[in-house]
């Protein structure tokens, strides 16, 4: 009897070890996949940075053509924006701030939610 008992406990450790082992091959392809995520993010942010330089770059020239004072108008944004317009209700102050625009890139976002799900690589 003590061999059936033996038997039982070895086949529940294979069992386990067979489950720990198809759970690590899923968290490994998650973390392959988050990795891709982010290096795709990092490309991404990169590329947007130039755009947003480059953009900087011409509205400064086209400022200073127009003999606008771009250092004056960026510090008058600034104390607008620490000022909150005392015309706008609150939650419309409040719901500008959590940013709920679409930007177009929700299929973006979907791909990270993915990245982030189990995934069947048995």
């Amino acid at each position: 009897m003590a061999l059936g008992g033996a038997t039982k406990k070895l086949q529940q450790i294979v069992d386990m070890a067979e489950e720990t082992y198809e759970r690590l091959n899923e968290l490994r392809e998650q973390v392959h996949q988050m990795r891709r995520t982010v290096i795709d993010t990092n490309r991404r942010v990169r590329n947007l940075e130039r755009t947003v330089d480059d953009q900087r770059a011409l509205i400064e020239a086209l400022a200073r053509d127009a003999d606008v004072d771009v250092e004056q108008v960026l510090a008058e944004a600034a104390i607008e924006e620490a000022e909150p317009a005392e015309t706008a209700p609150p939650d419309a102050r409040a719901e500008g701030e959590t940013g709920t625009e679409t930007t177009g890139d929700a299929a973006d976002e979907d791909d990270v939610v993915e990245a982030g799900e189990g995934h069947d690589s048995s």
